[in-house]
């Protein structure tokens, strides 16, 4: 049996029992850790049909991160349902948008630097919305409607 002492290298740095010998830190001896601030990385927002037979939640930054589809809306045809599923998008993306300006507003930001960052505003998240229902024949919802009748 050839000699251990010869075949390592360093038959020093291998040991049967732990090196550390010594007793575990108290637990008052080590040092806690300062709250870290809270810092949202990301913002949502929700768009849906006006019945909620599909709703799109998205960041701000545009991607989906839920998608809801009733098995009716599944029945459509594909092209137009990717499209209403890629407006909804769009529209939840833009109010996300507008929730973070909001909460970049809150921690101090300036808004030079949030039109850098091309969050839009209040204003034109009501400007695109308006012009999605006047292109998609869309009217918001009043309680005078009754089943497709006015009263």
């Amino acid at each position: 049996m050839p000699d251990p002492s010869r075949t390592a290298p360093y038959p020093e740095a291998i040991h049967d029992n732990p090196v550390y010998e010594g007793s575990d830190l108290a637990p008052e001896a080590v040092p806690e850790q300062p709250d870290a601030p809270v810092f949202e990385t990301f913002t949502t927002g929700v768009a849906s049909l006006r019945g909620g037979e599909i709703v799109v939640t998205a960041t701000d930054s545009g991607l989906p991160t839920e998608i809801v589809v009733t098995p009716e809306q599944l029945r459509r045809d594909p092209d137009e349902l990717a499209g209403e599923i890629l407006r909804l998008c769009r529209l939840a993306t833009d109010r996300a948008g507008v929730a973070r300006r909001e909460y970049l507003t809150t921690l101090g930001l300036g808004e030079q630097a949030l039109s850098l960052l091309g969050l839009p505003t209040a204003q034109l998240l009501a400007q695109s919305e308006l012009a999605d229902e006047a292109e998609h024949d869309y009217e918001p919802r009043s309680w005078l409607d009754q089943g497709g009748s006015t009263w």
